[in-house]
């Protein structure tokens, strides 16, 4: 069963929201905090004994407009929004259709029962001409769907996460 956004809203399962427009029927949109671009390879395996997460760079917003100009490519984006999700639901990002309207998408991992923390995207911009995002734009929809039953729930190395970017769940981002 999907939650609606109401009852995401007084769950308090959706954290430091911008305002009362986020709650929708059936979630809570997520707005822009920071975007970044990688600069270095990541390394991923089966026991993590060698990941290492990709070093990432927070890209500035034009300090009159507040805005940011993103050409094709793939970005990261941390979301203002954080999230402590029940052990007994698991959510799902999903971008708005203002997004993929204009030329642009938005991929998500599964939120697991138990993760608390931070949340972020791949953001890929596909529109020859580009983007321009404003701070705090909304930009995906988060959406939570009740498990079966309860489960251990997430413990792994992004639990309590401030940020997208890092191995250790510290988030840590080099500033451009």
């Amino acid at each position: 069963m999907v939650l609606t956004g109401l009852e995401v809203v007084t769950r308090q399962l959706v954290r430091n929201l911008r305002g009362a427009t986020q709650q929708q029927p059936c979630g809570v949109d997520l707005t822009l905090r920071q975007i970044s671009e990688w600069s270095s390879a990541a390394t991923i395996d089966f026991d993590n004994t060698n990941r290492q997460g990709a070093k990432a760079s927070s890209l500035s917003f034009d300090e009159n407009t507040h805005g940011i100009t993103l050409y094709p490519g793939a970005y990261l984006v941390d979301f203002n929004e954080t999230v402590q999700v029940l052990w007994t639901c698991m959510g799902s990002i999903f971008p708005r259709s203002s997004l993929w309207r204009s030329g642009v998408g938005i991929t998500a991992g599964v939120i697991d029962a138990g993760y608390e923390g931070a949340l972020g995207a791949l953001i890929e911009v596909k529109n020859p001409h580009g983007l321009v995002l404003h701070r705090n734009a909304k930009l995906a929809q988060i959406v939570f769907e009740e498990l079966s039953e309860t489960v251990e729930g997430y413990n792994g190395i992004y639990q309590s996460a401030t940020s997208n970017a890092g191995r250790d769940g510290a988030g840590q981002l080099s500033k451009s």
